[in-house]
């Protein structure tokens, strides 16, 4: 059982590493609530591990190495736990992220106290994720860096980083709820990958500039070479019309996603109403975030993609009332990508 201090450790730190994913776990009932908590919660640590690229590159993939024989061993998640804590002691790596990883002990403790079967459906996700993460950082150690090259490049990334989580969700919810018969799970592992595929490259959007900040691009060069521009013009001409082009193409690869996210949504039985808002409000705020990208010249802008808690409020209470209702949810959807597809249509123009 999950004690009160744990719990609410990881209850607390969940809205500092991500506000919008803490509102929709937030709304589930337990104990889909902390389980899916700390699953998150986990997956930021392997993410935080990668993406860390002031540490040592060897260092990082080892330790990604050691996840998966290691995470779910009630003899040696201890010492797992204490070697990301070690790699993260120094206070210089400052934010929520990095602090999260200083607590790995109290999160993967929470891990533990949860019914075996939560651990189970969670196994093969922690386990591709943290190999697909220490192929990546191998990358570093080859001096190739993170650059990808193409869509297909993309869909591989993200199906360790993002679609891995979809299976783990969908897992989650056919080990909680009668509701997903063997016929309702058939449809979510259909969606499940495009679910977490979706939400992922629209949060690689949001934070372009921190990634380049970082000596990272997610933007495949396929993309920049088809606008005839390079990455290095458009981080010094951020105003450059053909940087538009380069996210056009990005969001609408997104968007195809985004479709299959919204089946995967309404393959949640309605009686589920907790787990459809879970999966509703992210891609509402994802396919609004898709337009935002290309109302401005500086496509990479932060303040123009933020979405502001009085629409965070709003999406909320028109996703709620619609929750039950397949058609209600479809309009929804509908609205949002008619103006994301009417800002792509805009950006790939002739000028």
């Amino acid at each position: 059982m999950l004690d009160i201090a744990t719990r609410d450790y990881c209850r607390g730190v969940l809205p500092a590493v991500s506000r919008t994913f803490a509102l929709g776990i937030e709304l589930l009932k337990e104990p889909l609530r902390d389980e899916i908590g700390v699953a998150y919660l986990i997956c930021r640590i392997l993410d935080t591990i990668e993406d860390t690229t002031s540490l040592p590159a060897e260092a990082r993939a080892s330790l990604l190495r050691a996840v998966p024989g290691s995470i779910l061993d009630p003899h040696n998640w201890p010492m797992l736990a204490a070697e990301i804590e070690k790699m993260f002691a120094d206070k210089a790596l400052a934010g929520q992220d990095h602090d999260l990883c200083r607590h790995a002990t109290t999160v993967f403790k929470a891990l533990h106290a949860f019914r075996p079967g939560a651990r189970d459906a969670m196994k093969r996700s922690f386990v591709e994720m943290a190999e697909g993460m220490a192929a990546t950082v191998d990358r570093e150690l080859r001096g190739e860096g993170l650059k990808l090259e193409n869509m297909e490049d993309l869909h591989r990334y993200c199906y360790y980083v993002a679609g891995t989580v979809g299976m783990l969700l969908t897992n989650e919810f056919a080990l909680d709820r009668a509701s997903v018969t063997p016929a309702v799970r058939k449809q979510l592992d259909r969606y499940a990958v495009s679910f977490g595929l979706g939400l992922q490259v629209t949060n690689i959007i949001k934070g372009v500039t921190d990634d380049i900040e970082r000596g990272v691009t997610y933007v495949p060069r396929s993309l920049f070479k088809r606008s005839g521009i390079e990455l290095q013009t458009l981080i010094d001409n951020p105003n450059d019309p053909r940087g538009r082009e380069v996210v056009a193409g990005l969001c609408e690869q997104t968007l195809l996603w985004l479709d299959e996210a919204l089946e995967y949504t309404l393959s949640v039985p309605p009686l589920e109403r907790d787990i459809r808002l879970f999966c509703a409000l992210p891609l509402t705020f994802a396919v609004r975030t898709l337009a935002r990208a290309l109302m401005t010249s500086d496509v990479f802008s932060e303040s123009v993609l933020k979405i502001t808690r009085d629409e965070v409020k709003a999406i909320h209470a028109e996703v709620e009332r619609n929750i039950a209702s397949d058609r209600g949810l479809r309009e929804i959807y509908a609205r949002e990508k008619a103006d994301a597809v009417a800002e792509i249509e805009r950006a790939k123009a002739p000028k």
